[in-house]
């Protein structure tokens, strides 16, 4: 396979071991290993058979294409949409038998539809704005909001199997005030939709940092994906970065004091300088915001972006890196030699979160799979 000028590499040893610890960490909680964003741009071919080798029952989706994905790899485990689904695409996914979020009684509606168009009833999780989020959820704390719930409940085709929420912000404080509240509004959401029935509903809430900084948030089950890659703020230490961006110099050149580089000549050479032309830019998912900000490894050693840089190319000050030579591999992202750019190297310089970048080098760029870390 030709890499081109640039590519992801994805640690599935990485993955297995961060799946492991957070199984660790969970005990007898049920885990939802939550792949949506094909895997968060690892790519669902690769976590997936690890997520089945750990005897993980459950996993989160957003496109049916990720639920038909896990089907033709034969997890025959459940399936849950962690996001409202349009009309079409719940009817598309029921071959797949995926369980949708429901968000609202409007969008209910439109499930019970599809519901009567496939011609049997679909499983589904009742969203709730317990935690504040004001996104997807209907509001008990509301006028009209326990009618609501249970008018979901009443749908013929809408079969209630769960209660769910999720967390606007990772802080601790917040997390455990929202899991107190999700608490008390999911028990009565619960007895609402499951009036009449006499069956219990799942209830859950926790994603990564919530499921482990704030036990008390887990519930029924729990819903993981960053940290299954090894991206959260939550217990340090604890996971290993399943991805890598790399690379590799096209070109070199030496320039004077005093000339300026790239666009909107952001960047002036203080001394006589050497830098590097690396093949990669904004339309490769690198954002035009990492430009004179973000830093990459080259010969095991950091050197700094110094452009604004361009739609596919980015330049790299080597002027204190003599050995660096045309084809040398740049990192990116991930480890190289004795150091890393780590997420949180990458969230300082772009100031958004990691997974603002890394959801998209997997669905711009070749992908390879490798065992054990970089090589």
């Amino acid at each position: 396979m030709t890499r081109g000028p640039g590519w992801i590499e994805v640690d599935v040893d990485a993955i297995a071991h961060n799946v492991a610890a957070v199984q660790r960490e969970l005990g007898t909680t049920p885990l939802c290993g939550v792949v949506k964003a094909d895997a968060y741009g690892h790519g669902v071919d690769l976590v997936l058979p690890v997520l089945m080798a750990a005897g993980v029952g459950m996993i989160g989706v957003t496109a049916n294409d990720e639920a038909h994905a896990a089907r033709r790899l034969g997890f025959r485990g459940r399936i849950v949409r962690v996001r409202t689904a349009l009309r079409d695409e719940i009817e598309d996914a029921a071959p797949a038998h995926v369980e949708e979020w429901i968000g609202g009684l409007a969008h209910a509606r439109e499930v019970d539809a599809a519901a009567r168009a496939i011609g049997r009833r679909i499983g589904a999780h009742v969203s709730i704005n317990a935690t504040g989020l004001s996104r997807d959820g209907i509001d008990l704390r509301r006028a009209g909001g326990p009618e609501e719930v249970a008018a979901v409940g009443a749908l013929p085709g809408v079969h209630a199997i769960g209660v769910c929420a999720h967390f606007p912000c990772e802080d601790e404080h917040d997390v455990a005030e929202g899991a107190e509240e999700f608490r008390s509004q999911s028990a009565e959401a619960a007895a609402l939709l499951a009036a009449g029935v006499g069956r219990r509903l799942e209830r859950h809430c926790a994603t990564s940092f919530a499921a482990l900084s704030v036990p008390a948030s887990r519930f029924d089950l729990v819903r993981v994906g960053a940290a299954l890659y090894g991206d959260t703020s939550a217990a340090p230490g604890l996971l290993r970065p399943a991805m890598r961006l790399l690379s590799r110099v096209a070109a070199i050149n030496v320039y004077p004091p005093g000339r300026t580089a790239g666009y909107d000549r952001t960047h002036r050479t203080a001394r006589t300088s050497r830098l590097a032309v690396v093949p990669l830019g904004y339309a490769d998912g690198f954002h035009r915001v990492l430009g004179g900000r973000a830093e990459v490894l080259v010969g095991g050693r950091r050197a700094p972006v110094v452009d604004r840089h361009a739609m596919n190319t980015l330049l790299v000050d080597v002027t204190d890196h003599p050995a660096v030579q045309v084809g040398d591999e740049v990192t990116l992202a991930g480890a190289q030699g004795g150091d890393a750019i780590t997420m949180q190297d990458l969230e300082r310089a772009s100031g958004q979160i990691a997974a603002d970048l890394y959801t998209a080098w997997g669905r711009l760029l070749p992908r390879l799979a490798r065992r054990g870390g970089p090589t």
